[in-house]
């Protein structure tokens, strides 16, 4: 208990990890959370808001900003290119897969928007990888599809190189709640919790609750699964 009064462990010290989309309140939590910990930062924003990043950085040491679109790959292949040039090694990658409250969408595009971040997010740091990898996912409800969905194209991409040994890619899903009200400070921590641990068995673990307007209204209300994984690949 003495670690505690004496102040935060520094349980990342020697990790690398990256964060492509670092201006969410998430990823802000996320970024102090690291930093305390002794971990070393590569942190992305949308050209819009990387002037606002960089001037909050302000030169930390063992952190590094840039700007990227997650929505082009060769932004996100150029990101990835620079970050592994200043620090020599990725560990961790948090990638948020939701849309901004800004973008208005329907599921549907939502589902499609965020799987397409992700394959591009993966294809552009596969050339800088070749031991472990964790990839941190934080989605909705429905980001476990992506599992499915990565390991096919990781296993297609693994077919069509000529790399004598593949990296060995654990893969992670962190899913807010589906309320409203988002406690960002929690998901940070859990991120920070998976980061710790090297190994870890797979995990499913899922809060059903009724809809809000229903709970009062039935006795035996429908029930809305949210599910948290964490998985290896």
């Amino acid at each position: 208990m003495d670690h505690e009064r004496d102040g935060p462990t520094r349980a990342l010290t020697g990790k690398v990890a990256a964060i492509p989309c670092a201006t969410t309140a998430c990823g802000e939590d996320l970024t102090g959370l690291i930093v305390e910990q002794g971990g070393r930062l590569a942190l992305g924003a949308s050209p819009a808001r990387f002037e606002a990043l960089d001037a909050k950085i302000d030169g930390r040491e063992g952190t590094h900003c840039q700007p990227v679109d997650l929505d082009r790959p060769n932004s996100l292949r150029e990101f990835f290119q620079i970050a592994f040039a200043q620090f020599e090694r990725l560990d961790v990658i948090v990638l948020e897969l939701a849309p901004s409250k800004r973008q208005r969408m329907t599921t549907e595009k939502a589902i499609d928007l965020g799987t397409r971040r992700l394959l591009h997010c993966l294809d552009a740091v596969l050339p800088y990888i070749d031991g472990d990898l964790h990839f941190i996912c934080v989605a909705p409800a429905s980001g476990p599809a992506a599992i499915p969905i990565a390991t096919a194209f990781l296993a297609a991409k693994f077919a069509t190189t000529q790399a004598t040994a593949a990296p060995r890619i654990r893969m992670s899903i962190v899913s807010p709640p589906m309320e409203s009200s988002v406690d960002e400070l929690s998901l940070a921590r859990t991120v920070v919790h998976l980061m710790k641990e090297a190994r870890s068995p797979d995990i499913l673990e899922t809060v059903l609750a009724p809809p809000r307007k229903q709970r009062r209204l039935t006795r035996r209300p429908r029930l809305d699964a949210t599910s948290k994984m964490s998985v290896q690949a």
